[in-house]
């Protein structure tokens, strides 16, 4: 059972971050940078604050620890999609995100049923910022890549930077979801 309040401030603003995300590619496809970056950031803004919310008011919730990353995964799909259309980012890393979001909710079902979901750690949110930065400049700042867009399966060093720490990210959810599972099995 999923314990704490469904409606408070920190799950609100993590909610409003996917209206943010379909904004921002609503000007993304009309070509405004501008009001792009505006949401962009606004999106990523909400995604620093609710935890800090929660914190600050008492409010941290399994709700909250389910919604901040699910919001994080619906806002970063819809503004990648986009992008994809738009041809500004390889289908491949499109492809490594589906791939561990499915593992991601294929792992929460197997091994957390029964148990709290664990909170983010350090190193997801980090992924989080470096794929940000990485989205972010391919929308708004694409003639700023450094070396040339053909560096490596189609993408820059901040690109396969990015993609690393998700992959690296991962691998610390697998690592504690198995520790948890062992601590669990031996009690």
């Amino acid at each position: 059972m999923i314990a704490g309040r469904f409606f408070t401030a920190a799950n609100v603003v993590s909610i409003l971050r996917i209206p943010l995300a379909i904004t921002a590619c609503f000007f993304l496809r009309e070509g405004n940078p501008a009001l792009t970056l505006l949401f962009v950031v606004l999106a990523i803004v909400s995604d620093a604050l609710d935890g800090k919310i929660a914190r600050m008011t008492g409010t941290v919730s399994d709700w909250g620890k389910i919604l901040d990353p699910l919001a994080d995964k619906v806002a970063f799909a819809v503004f990648a999609l986009t992008l994809l259309l738009l041809d500004l980012i390889p289908l491949w890393i499109i492809g490594v995100l589906l791939i561990r979001d499915l593992l991601i909710i294929i792992g929460g079902l197997l091994f957390y049923r029964h148990q709290k979901p664990p909170s983010s750690n350090i190193w997801g949110k980090l992924a989080t910022l470096f794929l940000s930065v990485y989205m972010l400049r391919q929308a708004v700042f694409i003639g700023f890549q450094l070396p040339s867009e053909d560096f490596l399966w189609n993408t820059d060093l901040l690109g396969l930077l990015s993609v690393f720490m998700v992959l690296f990210s991962f691998t610390t959810y697998v690592y504690t979801a198995i520790k948890l599972r062992g601590d669990t099995d031996a009690a």
